[in-house]
This record gives C-alpha cells, sequence and structure tokens, in this order.
C-alpha cells in the first residue's frame, strides 16, 4: 500500500501530461511515417520518435 501513496511508477517514472503528449505524438509520428516507401522517412519518423520519447521522459526539461 505505501507504493501506492509514494506516487512511484513503473521504472520510477510518474508521467505529467506533458511527458504523456509527447509519447502520444511520437507514437502519431510512428504511424504515419512508417508505411512511407522512402526508407529515408521511414526509419527517420522511427529514430526522431524514439529519441523525443526518450528525452521527454528521462530529461526533465
Amino acid at each position: 500500500m505505501n507504493f501506492l501513496a509514494t506516487g512511484s511508477s513503473f521504472l520510477g517514472l510518474s508521467p505529467s501530461s506533458d511527458q504523456l503528449m509527447i509519447i502520444n505524438l511520437s507514437a502519431i509520428l510512428v504511424g504515419i511515417t512508417f508505411n512511407a516507401p522512402q526508407k529515408v522517412i521511414k526509419w527517420g519518423g522511427l529514430i526522431i520518435a524514439v529519441v523525443t520519447t526518450t528525452c521527454g521522459l528521462w530529461c526533465n526539461h
């Protein structure tokens, strides 16, 4: 029960609404670009989404 009272969550993350917005926008970016015929757009969108999500969760900007 103490775990719930401290507000901790998985991996010590307690995402704010800004962080959840970053995750959702990254998911939309991957969904739009992953079926692109050009490999640059396909993998570029995936890399940008992963970097943005990682920074949004752990960099605390």
